[in-house]
């Protein structure tokens, strides 16, 4: 059963009420003389709105439009008079009015469901709050990272929603159909554009959510936590960064680069378990004991190294990343480009070379990175490849993706930083083979 019409109006005056008390809040604080109004402003805008919703249902859809181009130009027209006489250009008040008109509208029109246009109310009542706040963050971000923004916000909004959500297979493009192909590699499906599309979006998200938050905690909060979001981004490279750091910090920081290092590792572990799951949930209550035990080890090995009192760490070590997250758009086509690639290779080798080398093909991928050949076994797993193959290939990548990072250790770090790795390392890999050997 839908609201009342006297309901409906009661909620859009309430809702410019509030935007209105912001408003006047700020109003009163720095005592601006040259204001657009307050509460009961901001309340009678909402409720003209309303009455012009009102006028659109019932076919007076000519007495609304004047009334919505009567308020639209009042707001103007004072917008310039306070813009004369106050010396200022803001448009943050009067756009809220518009805001508060179009609430009053969409809250009796229902166009847009009413819980979106509370929604979006609160949203804007927070936005206009922290003004202050707002301004901070905007100084803090440079040039690359708003390009990195906005291109996320492209591939997210402007691309994604218009993708075709079919899977095309070799047999769907003519020319291929006339040749002697086998029947199973015909049936091989290519590309699903928008669940392709959608894999680069999660990525880039998580990439992106990672580097604000490595930016946000590396300074304040020190190494720990730095490695630990950097490793949603990539633990390789956190790998890669400690390592070369234990070369030129003192014997007593080892552990706390260990303890970074094993740090950015859980997280790549929490990375697995989320792609699983949205590719394949199946497949992650399978594997999610093993992840769980992994991150349990981590836990010990933490609490291992830190001994019974916690080190301090002496050094001011921050990771902050000379990479800039790597969502431009060009970034994103070559990596749908790349998943792709991998994921007909791996068909291929699959079909016509049987289970022991597509094992072969998908550790030599996993030295470059996870994400393509994880994404790949997700989709297989329960339609070409049995669920415990799956579990075993995730498990086998996993143990091969941290033995690289181990020989890279050895190879680049010290030789206390190089050792502590390689005994987490022999530790993840005893329990990969009793977890797995307790399921077969």
């Amino acid at each position: 059963m839908g609201l009342s019409l006297f309901v409906k109006f009661i909620i859009s005056l309430l809702l410019g009420s509030v935007i209105g008390l912001e408003r006047e809040s700020i109003k009163n604080k720095k005592q601006e003389l040259w204001t657009l109004g307050g509460v009961r402003t901001f309340a009678l805008v909402s409720f003209l709105g309303s009455i012009s919703g009102f006028l659109f249902l019932n076919s007076s859809s000519v007495l609304g439009n004047i009334i919505t181009v009567f308020v639209f130009a009042a707001i103007l027209i004072y917008y310039f008079i306070t813009a004369s006489h106050a010396h200022t250009t803001g448009l943050t008040t009067e756009v809220s009015a518009l805001f508060a008109y179009l609430i009053g509208w969409f809250v009796i029109t229902n166009l847009i469901p009413l819980p979106i246009v509370v929604a979006l109310s609160i949203i804007l009542v927070l936005i206009l709050s922290n003004k202050t706040k707002s301004k901070i963050i905007a100084s803090t971000i440079n040039k690359n990272e708003w390009n990195s923004f906005l291109s996320f916000a492209i591939i997210l909004l402007v691309v994604l929603p218009f993708l075709p959500n079919i899977g095309y297979r070799l047999s769907d493009i003519i020319f291929i159909k006339s040749l002697p192909i086998s029947f199973k590699l015909l049936t091989l499906e290519i590309i699903n554009p928008y669940h392709l599309w959608l894999i680069v979006v999660l990525i880039s998200g998580i990439n992106l959510l990672g580097y604000v938050l490595s930016k946000k905690f590396g300074k304040s909060k020190g190494m720990y936590l730095s490695s630990f979001f950097g490793g949603f981004m990539s633990s390789t490279l956190v790998n890669q960064y400690l390592s070369e750091k234990s070369k030129t910090e003192t014997k007593n920081n080892q552990k706390n680069l260990v303890i970074s290092n094993v740090m950015a590792y859980m997280a790549s572990v929490i990375h697995i378990a989320f792609f699983v799951g949205i590719l394949n949930l199946n497949l992650l209550f399978i594997v999610l004991p093993f992840l769980l035990w992994i991150i349990m080890a981590c836990l010990i090995y933490i609490l291992y190294l830190q001994g019974k009192k916690p080190p301090v760490c002496k050094a001011k070590i921050n990771l902050q990343f000379k990479e800039q997250p790597k969502l431009f758009l060009v970034p994103a086509i070559k990596f749908a480009l790349l998943i792709t690639g991998i994921k007909i290779l791996a068909g291929i080798v699959l079909i016509f070379l049987g289970n022991n080398v597509f094992l072969g093909f998908a550790l030599i991928s996993s030295l470059a990175g996870l994400d393509a050949i994880l994404i790949n076994i997700s989709e297989l797993a329960g339609k070409a490849i049995t669920f415990n193959y799956a579990v075993l290939i995730i498990i086998l990548i996993n143990v091969f993706n941290l033995f690289g990072k181990w020989i890279y250790a050895n190879w680049k770090g010290s030789k206390t930083f190089s050792k502590l790795t390689g005994l987490f390392f022999i530790i993840v890999c005893l329990i990969s083979l009793i977890w797995y050997l307790s399921i077969i």
